[in-house]
């Protein structure tokens, strides 16, 4: 899980508000929880994820009678808006997110194939997960910060489960949560043997006290990173094999033959580990959350 860092979010979330005041959503006679949203509509889609919890809870008082009507109608105005007027490819390219928050694993481009004689117009896009499901919220269904760019893998999986980490507000870097390196004989951290080597985490175990579970616990469980992770082991085991040859003189000989070539030290790093390194960063490319927290693990970073 890494964070959406973006300079000018807000920018961003005001523009996409924009667009959607221009989109007439009318009233419905009798239905409360229908007509709250209208009533309340831009403060919701604009809310911040701290304020969703809020926003569920005013929900939850509404007279709950017109769910249902309510739910069918935001889940057509989610398609209207996202995939007939274009406003997922649109946010998708304004947003720029290369790599699947929730997973890391993916690429997560936006692309638009032209039209040509043998085929249609075609956009190339991330998924949005709804972090708070919409089919159980949908009064958040059109909410910026409720929508997370995601690959279609993580977007299949999580569905109506819900998680305790949203990546606009914060990541597990944020939440002490790091890849650990382990020994399959013994499970714990450890480099041994490369032929056994298992990829876990590592987190201060700071419990919810009504869950008895660390908030990562919830986003590890639900995209089965544990098990995914386990099939980069051949990545992991590149990045040992780098990391015993190239010795601090050979290092120091790389910076110095870059430098000449006017590369930044962390340009030079991600010649030699094939990755970004620093954290803010790290959504320009699979797996970098991994890499750096390997390399930490190695003693490089």
């Amino acid at each position: 899980m890494i964070k959406i860092k973006i300079t000018n979010l807000e920018d961003i979330k005001n523009e996409y508000l924009s667009k959607l005041s221009k989109k007439k959503f009318n009233r419905k006679k009798g239905n409360g929880i229908h007509n709250h949203w209208i009533d309340n509509r831009n403060r919701i889609i604009s809310a911040t994820p701290i304020d969703f919890q809020n926003i569920v809870n005013e929900f939850n008082a509404q007279n709950q009678s017109g769910f249902d009507k309510f739910n069918i109608y935001m889940e057509g105005q989610y398609e209207e808006l996202f995939y007939n007027q274009k406003v997922g490819y649109w946010l998708a390219e304004k947003l720029d997110i290369r790599t699947c928050p929730y997973c890391n694993r993916h690429y997560t481009f936006t692309i638009e194939k032209k039209k040509t004689k043998a085929a249609d117009e075609k956009i190339i896009k991330p998924q949005f997960d709804h972090f708070y499901p919409k089919s159980k919220h949908p009064y958040l269904a059109l909410s910026f910060y409720n929508l997370i760019p995601s690959c279609p893998t993580c977007n299949k999986v999580k569905r109506d489960e819900e998680i305790s980490i949203n990546p606009y507000w914060e990541d597990f870097q944020e939440n002490n949560c790091k890849f650990v390196l382990k020994d399959k004989n013994i499970s714990r951290p450890a480099i041994i043997d490369k032929n056994n080597i298992e990829v876990g985490f590592n987190f201060e175990r700071e419990k919810n006290i009504k869950r008895a579970k660390h908030k990562c616990e919830d986003n590890i469980d639900v995209f089965g990173l544990r098990e995914l992770y386990n099939k980069h082991t051949d990545y992991v085991e590149e990045i040992i094999d780098k990391a015993q040859a190239y010795n601090s003189t050979y290092y120091d000989s790389l910076i110095q033959s870059f430098r000449g070539l006017g590369a930044t030290p962390e340009q030079i790093d991600r010649y030699v580990w094939g990755n970004y390194t620093e954290i803010d960063e790290q959504f320009k490319r699979p797996l970098s959350k991994l890499t750096r927290d390997v390399l930490e693990q190695l003693g490089i970073k």
